[in-house]
């Protein structure tokens, strides 16, 4: 039976891990941890730690760790998602954490027919998702912004920007050695406007295509970030062998 995965509270030191709040009741109350059972703790950082349950008390557990190793499902490179705000967002966020993106901040533009974010759902969505997936850390939903402000805190990295119009230039043909850091603009249903586009480019944003389809929301996030990935780690796997 694969462990249970739990995130606990603090950081993780010395030789024991404790469970309190919510994720003490998630493994007491409804997967039913005992004494002796085992289960990986970790503490938003890179390494799970295989742990022992040696004592429940009415609102924590205590559990002693057996193990320590490094998390294999977390990439050396991070993808950070700007998307336009949305109904699906709920789904959005899903499939972002189970595809390793790093962070995500919702924007608003001018095609955007929704204004307001959930967090506490969409933090929910990230705890549960991140067990079922196997990461060690929780993505952060940033507090959303102006499609131009997500385009100026932007600036120094490497960032493409995901356009329905755009046909040619795709992410596979691009040069991303070098980078650690990628961000994706991915726009709302409505996608993005014209001034959008052009504010984007004298930023130097490199415009891509998802292809010849025009994709729902939660569809273009998952096909840029699978994309994005496999050159990533592409990359890595050619330098690995130098």
């Amino acid at each position: 039976m694969d462990l249970k995965r739990f995130f606990c509270n603090e950081k993780i030191t010395g030789d024991y891990v404790t469970l309190d709040g919510d994720e003490f009741y998630h493994a007491v109350k409804v997967t039913r941890h005992k004494i002796g059972y085992k289960f990986i703790a970790c503490d938003n950082g890179e390494y799970d730690y295989y742990c022992t349950i040696t004592d429940i008390s009415k609102n924590s557990l205590t559990a002693k760790i057996d193990k320590i190793e490094k998390n294999n499902v977390e990439n050396d490179f991070s993808v950070n998602l700007y998307i336009g705000n949305n109904k699906d967002l709920d789904t959005v966020v899903q499939k972002a954490t189970e595809l390793g993106v790093s962070s995500i901040t919702p924007f608003i533009s001018e095609h955007c027919n929704v204004k307001d974010v959930n967090y506490d759902r969409l933090n929910k969505i990230v705890l549960e998702s991140s067990k079922q997936c196997g990461r060690s850390k929780l993505i952060a939903i940033n507090k959303i912004v102006s499609f131009s402000d997500a385009i100026i805190s932007t600036e120094n990295y490497k960032n493409f920007l995901f356009y329905e119009f755009e046909k040619q230039n795709r992410v596979e043909k691009k040069d991303l050695s070098g980078y650690k850091k990628i961000n994706l603009f991915i726009g709302p249903e409505g996608g993005f406007s014209q001034h959008e586009i052009q504010l984007a480019k004298d930023k130097k944003i490199k415009i891509c295509t998802l292809g010849k389809c025009i994709m729902r929301v939660s569809t273009a996030v998952v096909s840029a970030c699978v994309l994005v990935n496999d050159k990533m780690v592409e990359i890595e796997s050619e330098n690995s062998n130098f």
